[in-house]
């Protein structure tokens, strides 16, 4: 068997890189920093399922957006727990509203909207169930403007 010693030999000046060596250490972490940044709020990591049809029977409101009867498409865009929910109709965009996946433990066999009715009469779509999962989308309602009301006696 034949051994082999290998040596380096080491540059006496740094590369010109357009980067000052002094500072190499700091540039190389906020080079790093940056990257990690960048890829952690790129949409690429982002899952889109397939938009699927999704039905409502009354006007609701998605986000401050008001939704009226009908079918539309679903488009949820998942981020790990996290997802966007866009609401299309004949390819255009009516409403989109942010929410998380939450296990139910109820396998669903239709899609369902959960309404939650308003003081003032309105109704916001709160959370969205869909056939063939154990889990909904709850959907934040403290990205929409909540409007309250003391009663009066």
């Amino acid at each position: 068997m034949r051994h082999c010693k290998v040596t380096s030999k080491r540059r006496e000046t740094p590369l010109p890189l357009g980067i000052a060596p002094a500072g190499w250490g700091m540039n190389k972490t906020a080079l790093l920093s940056v990257l990690i940044l960048s890829l952690a709020a790129s949409p690429a990591w982002a899952k889109k399922n397939p938009p699927r049809p999704f039905a409502l029977s009354v006007v609701v409101s998605l986000n401050g957006a008001e939704v009226l009867p009908g079918t539309y498409e679903l488009i949820c865009e998942t981020h790990g727990p996290a997802v966007r929910v866009t609401l299309m109709k004949d390819g255009q965009f009516v409403a989109t509203a942010p929410g998380a996946w939450v296990k139910t433990g109820i396998k669903y066999s239709e899609d369902e909207a959960l309404v939650r009715a308003n003081p003032d009469g309105s109704r916001s779509l709160i959370e969205i169930r869909i056939a063939g999962m154990a889990r909904a989308i709850v959907l934040d309602p403290t990205q929409g403007t909540v409007h309250y009301s003391a009663l009066r006696r």
